[in-house]
């Protein structure tokens, strides 16, 4: 395909028939949008297999000029993601285009477009707006390395870099890391699940930061790269020299030991340390890991968030581990997946207790049994913070440990909304321990788990029916939890009828679920126990039918069947105290009629 001058299309733009340079309907239709401006097609996937209504799919019969030509001159397109091309199409055409656009914000190149990074310059040199830009899925060597480095040279807007599952060696990120060091605004770096990134390579990037003149580094993602403890030495000098970061992601690099950890102590107390997040996942922590770990964590007083996930963490691990996480300001502590017992749960109880802050703690998959349950339970008791609770897949739970959670629902300090049980055979006991536990909760909205793997049957789903709305009288159904929106499967799938009608009433906002409720299972309301405060309930009863009104919808009910509920409970006020309602009355005949004769004997008087 001859590539054209931009002049070439801006002259035919108007005549073209988009039919002719497709090939497809879809395909066109995309031009079209993108030829209009819609306002609705903000961004945008280039493939070679159809994912999605909006992907442009590049088969033979494209016009991949026309393409370029048209992304080129769109004003709302802000993200595009080269996902795939043909091998047997030259994509000048299109980049030479793509050039044009001011408008792209972000751009995600998933395919080696060889010499076509090239042809990418005059898009980054002249849009300003690009901020964010993605290489992800392929493997880049040296060449690719250095087309992309000279293209980092022309970009001055750069704040997100990211290099995702491309098998960067040392050589290519030698490379970059010296078109990196000149670009001290990048707020986000990610260089992750490359595997190959050896000690030259560490040595190259932690020298680039390091040669920053005030580097504006927020967030640095080096997950799953096989970083040594030689590689993690020769970052730390460029992190010191980072005085924004405050996000240090280094998950999966399992061959640190405790030398590299000593390195990242320097780190943690250098002067200007801001770590708010550190992600240390599946890092091989053992106890003598956590030891030197802890050793630093007391240094990082901003610290929020810690991933400690898929480690080997035992009770005396978890004991250093809390140690030196007592002074830092924690906010979410993930330690899923480890292998600490009942020990280790008294010592986490003490943490619970002592952050004030924590409002997120996941144990998902650990050997927590009902003992260590009831441990944490005992502490938590006492935390005012704690929102997200993960429990998922601690198979030794069972209801027993269940029947200790109502010392924490119930509790004043209790404020926790998500509660996570997946794979958990707790059974028609356990349904229960839950459902009676929440009873008069007021903070609790999601308790996800297994519908399959739970073992409840239909007398489990009855306690949290009875939960829900317990239909025994008006003032119990009043009574009954309105504040759960989601409970087993998500978003409710699989679950009883009743059960998601009620979880759907409960996202009413104020009293609207309870009116709902009530509306539904008490068509013929009591009114007999309000006698005993004669006449004065009758005006609330009369605005709370008149609030009722606006709910109608939401059960089903006909404004014909609602009047005659209204007329009915006025009714009955009048015949179970006749009476009171004769002498309300004359009452207030006399009244008037008393108000009449001072103002007719006041105007003789004139």
């Amino acid at each position: 395909m001859d590539v054209q001058d931009y002049e070439y299309y801006e002259a035919r733009a108007k005549d073209v028939k988009l039919e002719d340079i497709t090939s497809s309907q879809l395909n066109a239709d995309i031009l079209e949008r993108l030829r209009d401006n819609d306002p609705e097609l903000t961004k945008m996937y280039i493939n070679i297999t159809r994912e999605d209504f909006d992907d442009f799919v590049v088969c033979e019969g494209d016009n991949l000029g026309w393409l370029g030509y048209f992304v080129g001159r769109s004003i709302q397109l802000e993200g595009l993601s080269i996902d795939n091309f043909p091998d047997n199409l030259n994509i000048d055409a299109f980049l030479r285009g793509l050039g044009h656009n001011r408008s792209i914000e972000s751009l995600c190149i998933c395919t080696d477009i060889g010499e076509g990074f090239k042809s990418l310059g005059p898009l980054l040199r002249n849009n300003n707006s690009i901020s964010d830009l993605t290489f992800s899925g392929f493997n880049i060597g040296l060449q690719c390395a250095r087309n992309i480095a000279t293209l980092l040279g022309q970009q001055s807007s750069l704040k997100c870099l990211s290099f995702e599952d491309i098998d960067l060696y040392d050589e290519g990120l030698m490379e970059i890391a010296v078109a990196l060091r000149t670009k001290p605004q990048i707020e986000e770096l990610g260089l992750l699940g490359n595997q190959n990134i050896g000690r030259n390579g560490c040595v190259a990037l932690g020298s680039a930061l390091e040669g920053m003149r005030k580097p504006d580094l927020a967030m640095l993602n080096l997950d799953y790269n096989g970083i040594d403890d030689e590689g993690l030495h020769a970052l730390v000098a460029g992190l010191i020299n980072c005085r924004n970061l405050t996000s240090l992601y280094l998950s999966g690099n399992e061959f640190i030991t405790e030398a590299g950890l000593r390195s990242l102590r320097t780190l943690f107390q250098s002067e200007h340390c801001r770590l708010e997040c550190l992600d240390l996942d599946g890092f091989n922590i053992d106890n003598d890991r956590a030891s030197e770990l802890s050793a630093g964590l007391g240094s990082l007083p901003r610290l929020k968030t810690l991933y400690l996930a898929n480690n080997s963490i035992s009770d005396q691990g978890l004991q250093f581990l809390v140690g030196g996480l007592v002074n830092c300001n924690l906010e979410q502590l993930i330690l899923s997946t480890n292998l600490f017992s009942l020990s280790g749960h008294r010592s986490l109880g003490t943490l619970v207790q002592r952050a004030t802050s924590l409002t997120s703690l996941n144990l998902n998959g650990n050997t927590i049994d009902d003992e260590g349950l009831q441990c944490l339970v005992e502490d938590m008791a006492n935390c005012c913070s704690l929102q997200t609770l993960y429990l998922s897949d601690n198979h030794l739970i069972t209801a027993v440990g269940l029947r200790t959670l109502p010392a924490f629902f119930q509790s004043d300090n209790c404020c926790l909304k998500e509660l996570w049980l997946f794979e958990i055979n707790f059974g028609d006991d356990g349904a229960a321990a839950l459902a009676n536990g929440l009873i008069g909760n007021e903070s609790l909205t999601t308790l996800p788990f297994s519908l399959d793997g739970s073992g409840m049957t239909s007398r489990g789903w009855a306690a949290f029916s009875k939960l829900l709305c317990d239909t025994s009288s008006v003032n119990n159904t009043y009574l009954s939890n309105h504040t759960l929106v989601e409970i087993g499967g998500f978003r409710n799938v699989g679950n009883p009828s009743a059960i998601v009608e009620y979880l759907t009433l409960n996202k009413l906002q104020n009293c609207a679920a309870a009116i709902c409720k009530i509306l539904k299972n008490h068509p013929d309301i009591d009114i007999e126990p309000l006698f005993q405060w004669k006449l004065k309930c009758l005006p609330l009863v009369v605005t709370w039918l008149e609030n009722a009104r606006s709910y109608l919808g939401n059960v089903n009910e006909s404004t014909g069947t609602f009047q005659c509920r209204q007329l009915s409970a006025l009714y009955k006020f009048v015949r179970g105290m006749p009476q009171l309602s004769v002498d309300g009355y004359r009452g207030k005949e006399m009244k008037d009629i008393q108000s009449m004769t001072k103002k007719r004997k006041f105007d003789e008087t004139l």
